[in-house]
C-alpha cells in the first residue's frame, strides 16, 4: 500500500469517528466505564497490599537474653540481628533500662519499685527488639533467632502476623480475579459495541467491495477508528483515576494524628504507578480497538 492511499485511509477513519459521532461516544463511554473499573481495582489492591505490609511492620521480635549472658556478647548478638534478612531497627535494652520501663508502666503506682534499681540485673534479662520488615518470615526468623547463643526465649505476635498475610493474600487473590473478569468483560462489550457500528455501515462496506475495494483497504479506515477509540478512552480513563486518586488521598492527608492518618500515609503515590498504569490503559485500548475492529468486520467483508 502506497504511503498516500495510507494517509487517505486514515483521514477516513478520523473523519468516520466525527460522522458517526454517536457510536464513537457509546463506544468510548463504554471502554472507560471498563477501565475505570480495571484501574480502581488494580489501585486498591495495590493499596491494600501497602497496608498490609505497614501494619506488619508495626509488630516487633522481642528476644529475652538469659541472665548469665556475657556484656560482651550483646555488641555481637546485635550485630547477628542486624544482619537478620526480614529485620530492621534492632534496639538495645539493658536489665536497667528495661527496669526504668516498668517503673513508668506502673504509672502512680512506680513507688512499689523504689530501692530496687541495683537489683535490676537480676530480675530483668537483657532483651533486644526489632521491627519485622515482612511479615512472611516471622516463623522462620523466630526459628532462627532461638537457635542462637545465650537467647532464653524470642516472641512475636504471629497470630495477628498471620491473619495480616492471610488478608493480603486474600485480596490479592481477589483482586486479581476481578480484575481478568472485567477485562473479559470488557473485551466482549467493547468487541459488540464496534460491531453494532460496523453493522450500520454495512451497505457502505458492500459498496467499497463490489468497486474492487480489498479487504485490507476497507479494513484499514474500521482499524484506526478503533485505535483511535481505544487511545481517547485510555487517555480520558486515566485522567479520570488521576483525578478521583488525588483527591482521595488529599481528603485523608490532614488525619496526621490518628491511626487513619498513620494508614494512609502508607498510601502508595500516584506516580509511582501512574506511568505503569497509562502504559497499560493505551495498550488495552488500542489492542482492544483495532483488534475488535478487524474480528468485528469479518462477516461483513463476505459479499
Amino acid at each position: 500500500m502506497r504511503a498516500s492511499s495510507f494517509r487517505y485511509l486514515v483521514k477516513t477513519g478520523v473523519h468516520n469517528l466525527w460522522a458517526n459521532r454517536m457510536m464513537t461516544v457509546a463506544s468510548v463511554g463504554t471502554l472507560i466505564a471498563c477501565l475505570l473499573i480495571v484501574g480502581f481495582a488494580v489501585l486498591f489492591s495495590i493499596n491494600v497490599d501497602s497496608i498490609v505490609e505497614y501494619l506488619g511492620q508495626q509488630n516487633e521480635v522481642v528476644v529475652f537474653m538469659q541472665m548469665d549472658t556475657p556484656a560482651e556478647y550483646m555488641t555481637t548478638m546485635e550485630e547477628e540481628l542486624n544482619s537478620m534478612e526480614g529485620l530492621d531497627e534492632v534496639v538495645y535494652v539493658s536489665s536497667e533500662e528495661g527496669f526504668a520501663e516498668c517503673k513508668e508502666g506502673l504509672g502512680e503506682d512506680s513507688y512499689l519499685l523504689d530501692g530496687m534499681e541495683d537489683e535490676a540485673a537480676e530480675i530483668l534479662p537483657a532483651k533486644f527488639t526489632a521491627k519485622i520488615v515482612d511479615p512472611e518470615q516471622v516463623d522462620a526468623i523466630l526459628a532462627s533467632i532461638r537457635r542462637m547463643d545465650y537467647v532464653d526465649t524470642a516472641e512475636a505476635p504471629t497470630d495477628l502476623t498471620k491473619t495480616l498475610v492471610s488478608v493480603r493474600t486474600m485480596v490479592n487473590t481477589i483482586g486479581g480475579i476481578v480484575i481478568a473478569a472485567l477485562v473479559l468483560v470488557s473485551l466482549v462489550i467493547i468487541t459488540n459495541t464496534i460491531r453494532a457500528s460496523v453493522f450500520t455501515r454495512r451497505k457502505e462496506i458492500s459498496i467499497m467491495k463490489y468497486v474492487g475495494a480489498t479487504n485490507g483497504f476497507i479494513r484499514v479506515p474500521f482499524i484506526v477508528e478503533g485505535v483511535l477509540l481505544g487511545i481517547i478512552a485510555a487517555v480520558i480513563a486515566f485522567l479520570g483515576i488521576w483525578g478521583g486518586y488525588t483527591i482521595f488521598v488529599d481528603a485523608f492527608a490532614t488525619e496526621t494524628s490518628s491511626w487513619l492518618g498513620s494508614i494512609t500515609q502508607n498510601l502508595v503515590p500516584f506516580w509511582d504507578m501512574g506511568y505503569q498504569l497509562l502504559g497499560y490503559f493505551l495498550l488495552a485500548g488500542i489492542l482492544t480497538g483495532g483488534v475488535g475492529s478487524a474480528f468485528s468486520m469479518r462477516g461483513h467483508l463476505k459479499v
